[in-house]
């Protein structure tokens, strides 16, 4: 899948003539159909006008219709950061059954930060990342915000923001100086306001699965523990607490 929504089809040799691709939405059952001629090796589909949903893809000819299979697992990080890096209100992705079957996934979707590294320590949090569905923005306002689930607090870090990759960073003493609470964390460019999450990998579910180590830092009198962490909607967060509630 281009960046341009267009689906490439390849076969290693010639399907008979009179075969064609058709796309059917699963819930609704409307159905695309584009014919494979020329060399009858490849076909491109336009997807980029797709009703949200999941579209089953088949092979049509000879009065049978039968699943397009493939065993290419269709995944590519860096295709999948490409395809992010463009400004958009749907994507559009390959899935691949167990069974080697070919499907297309449509949704909605909305810009956030994509988080790819994390690295606590030395006092501060650095997070490195790419803003997704976005395009490019101006970086000389751009910050890095933690702001508290409850209450108005809101802690800025600063940011480097180059295209769309971005690298920012939090004062953990910052963070610490408030009182404890849970930080979600977004970034602000332009008029974007984009939530930390990490979903173009592909591996939902890292709450439980992916920790960061806790840091403690000193403020008023008392020790607080500050630790990011992954919600259980791959958003990252920030945990703050003192240091014995920390340890029970």
């Amino acid at each position: 899948m281009g960046s341009d929504d267009r689906l490439s089809i390849r076969w290693p040799d010639p399907l008979p003539a009179g075969r064609r691709i058709v796309l059917r939405h699963r819930k609704s059952g409307e159905t695309r159909a584009e014919p494979i001629t020329g060399d009858r090796r490849s076909v491109e589909l336009d997807a980029a006008d797709l009703a949200s949903g999941k579209w089953t893809l088949a092979v049509e000819g000879d009065g049978a219709e039968r699943p397009l299979l493939t065993d290419d697992p269709g995944f590519s990080l860096a295709g999948l950061r490409a395809y992010a890096d463009v400004p958009r209100e749907r994507a559009v992705r390959v899935v691949r059954a167990a069974d080697g079957r070919v499907a297309l996934t449509v949704r909605k979707v909305a810009p956030h930060a994509e988080v790819e590294a994390v690295h606590p320590r030395d006092g501060e949090i650095r997070i490195v990342g790419r803003l997704a569905y976005a395009g490019p923005q101006p970086g000389e306002s751009a910050r890095l915000v933690a702001a508290a689930r409850d209450g108005d607090a809101a802690v800025s870090g600063g940011v480097r923001l180059d295209g769309t990759r971005f690298d920012g960073r939090l004062d953990v003493e910052a963070l610490a100086a408030a009182e404890p609470a849970l930080w979600d964390l977004w970034l602000d460019a332009g008029d974007v306001h984009a939530r930390l999450a990490t979903r173009l990998d592909d591996a939902p579910g890292k709450r439980g699965k992916l920790s960061y180590p806790r840091q403690v830092a000193a403020h008023g009198g008392r020790e607080m523990t500050v630790r990011p962490y992954f919600t259980d909607r791959d958003q990252l967060s920030i945990a703050c607490s003192l240091v014995e509630d920390d340890a029970k």
